[in-house]
């Protein structure tokens, strides 16, 4: 079944449209380079993933969405905006879906001072629009994040990566954002605390899958995601496919990879070699699994909603996060 993002956004497309007008409305600035920068980063229309689990998670309650709904939702989408900003300059990376990252676009000083601004604003939204009762669901992925990503780097530094250090990066670097958009979308219609709280961990599970997804496409040999294949490789970014491929080899063939992941931001032709490992090993097959198998739990948990046009494009969301290609 071929699952879409239009399909997905259907029964909530009106309200996603206000969520884009609330956003121009909070982006509005004084500062040209700023209001150049915005543009480029917000002008091109991304897959709002987020903000719409959020939009979804509110009108899965049954009750009526107001504002409280759309600015909770611009607030999670310059969250994960102002992160993106911030990764790009940590990873010195030049690319970002396709074009130029800002940081290669202008400098790092005015990609961090962007993504600063982005996360200053979020806060401002949610106290400006008295979300005080979510301050902390809107906050806390924040410090996680950063401490997802500064494990990534110190992992990255000696190679030293257990599936269990592997899990818990992508759940804090990715899942925690996805999950707290679903609970504040919940709690912004005034849901209770059980509803809100199984959100969350639908969240979760989806933000796991997402992450797995991801880490797939870096051993694809096109540049699915729009940085270039290969790059988490250059990194010393070991994940899952990798992760389970070096978990069925001798030490001395660990090894040996592992020597490859070290140099192969020197040469480039270890990506395809390790690769080719990965592929032997059935790699990608056992991470598509992996996910798979979070997609179905993100689904049962979906299963147990009250029906409404929502709950099934949560189900679809959940499908398509697996499914989709890019």
């Amino acid at each position: 079944m071929n699952i879409t993002l239009e399909n997905i956004i259907a029964p909530v497309n009106d309200e996603m449209n206000r969520f884009e007008e609330l956003m121009r409305m909070f982006l509005t600035c004084d500062s040209p380079l700023l209001e150049n920068v915005i543009e480029y980063v917000f002008g091109r229309k991304g897959k709002r993933i987020r903000p719409l689990l959020a939009v979804l998670s509110a009108a899965a309650t049954g009750k009526q969405l107001g504002d409280r709904t759309f600015a909770g939702a611009a607030a999670v989408e310059l969250i994960h905006s102002a992160t993106i900003i911030h990764d790009d300059v940590v990873d010195e990376s030049d690319e970002r879906r396709g074009r130029k990252s800002v940081n290669a676009s202008w400098s790092s000083k005015i990609a961090v001072l962007v993504g600063d601004y982005l996360l200053s604003k979020a806060l401002l939204i949610i106290t400006d629009n008295k979300l005080h009762d979510m301050l902390d669901i809107m906050t806390r992925p924040i410090c996680e994040m950063s401490e997802g990503e500064l494990m990534q780097i110190e992992r990255s530094m000696n190679l030293d990566l257990s599936r269990k250090t592997y899990f818990e990066i992508i759940q804090k670097k990715t899942a925690v954002l996805i999950a707290a958009s679903m609970s504040m979308g919940a709690k912004s219609v005034g849901a209770n605390n059980e509803f809100a709280d199984k959100m969350y961990n639908i969240g979760q599970n989806i933000g796991i899958a997402f992450q797995i997804r991801d880490d797939i496409f870096d051993y694809h040999k096109t540049d699915k995601i729009g940085k270039p294949a290969g790059n988490d490789v250059v990194e010393r970014k070991i994940t899952l496919p990798l992760l389970h491929a070096i978990s069925l080899v001798s030490q001395d063939e660990r090894n040996r990879i592992l020597k490859l992941v070290e140099n192969a931001g020197e040469n480039r032709d270890n990506v395809n070699l390790i690769r080719d490992f990965v592929n032997l090993h059935h790699g990608i097959e056992y991470a598509e699994k992996e996910a798979n198998n979070y997609c179905n739990k993100a689904i049962e948990l979906i299963d147990e909603l009250p029906e409404t046009p929502a709950k099934y494009a949560l189900r679809d969301m959940s499908l398509y996060v697996v499914q989709r290609e890019s």
